[in-house]
């Protein structure tokens, strides 16, 4: 994972690269267990990687007002939030759910690599 900034959003999205960002902090317990049982899989790690998805990490532990304005431009007050933009420069973000599970997590990231790609008319 690396360390969610706007920039790093920005960046990786106008590359026309998906990006998954994961609103979370320490204290969130429903956080700690998608943590563990969807994101540590292998087959879900094996997943991000094949579809080449950047994995950024948005840690609302000191509860950062940056972090929450975001959260919030999301119509949701608290986290876990999980926001994967697919690939291709202006997609639509997906919320997905709250509580995770690796099929859930698997099959928005193959929604997600495949939005970038268009088949020949």
């Amino acid at each position: 994972w690396e360390v969610f900034s706007p920039a790093a959003l920005e960046t990786n999205r106008s590359q026309g690269r998906a990006v998954l960002v994961d609103f979370t902090a320490a204290w969130c317990l429903s956080c700690q267990v998608n943590e563990r049982i969807a994101f540590r899989t292998d087959e879900v790690r094996r997943a991000f990687a094949d579809a080449n998805i950047t994995l950024l990490r948005a840690d609302w532990t000191s509860r950062s007002a940056e972090i929450a304005e975001i959260i919030s431009s999301f119509g949701r007050s608290g986290i876990p939030l999980y926001v994967l933009y697919p690939a291709g420069v202006g997609s639509k973000a997906e919320l997905l759910p709250t509580i995770l599970t690796p099929s859930i997590l698997i099959d928005a990231v193959h929604r997600a690599s495949q939005a970038g790609i268009h088949e020949p008319q």
